[in-house]
């Protein structure tokens, strides 16, 4: 899975959230910019933290022998029981057939 814009999503989510919050309130610019600086770095952490675990455990779930290494090769050296080949007509003789007759 790809796991890489996690982090920034969670960033920019909480960001957005920190700011519609300080504009409700009316902060001073100072206090704006110094709530949305620690909310960034914050959830910026965070965000990285759930990363590396969604990472963590999606390399765990992956099997560890791929799926062509259990495939046997169509031309192996010890093929099964064969069956034994049925008499089948060809078209060509099944159209000479229906001309005799």
């Amino acid at each position: 899975m790809n796991t890489k814009p996690i982090p920034v999503i969670i960033t920019l989510s909480a960001a957005l959230i920190s700011c519609v919050v300080s504009i409700i309130q009316r902060v001073e610019f100072s206090v704006f910019v110094s709530r949305l600086l620690i909310v960034v770095l914050v959830f910026l952490v965070m965000g990285t933290i759930i990363k590396m675990i969604l990472d963590y455990s999606f390399r765990t779930l992956e099997p560890t022998v791929s799926i062509d290494d259990t495939i046997e090769p169509v031309g192996s050296e010890n093929p099964g029981p064969q069956e034994p080949e049925e008499d089948v007509a060809t078209t060509e003789e099944n159209s000479s057939e229906s001309e005799e007759g």
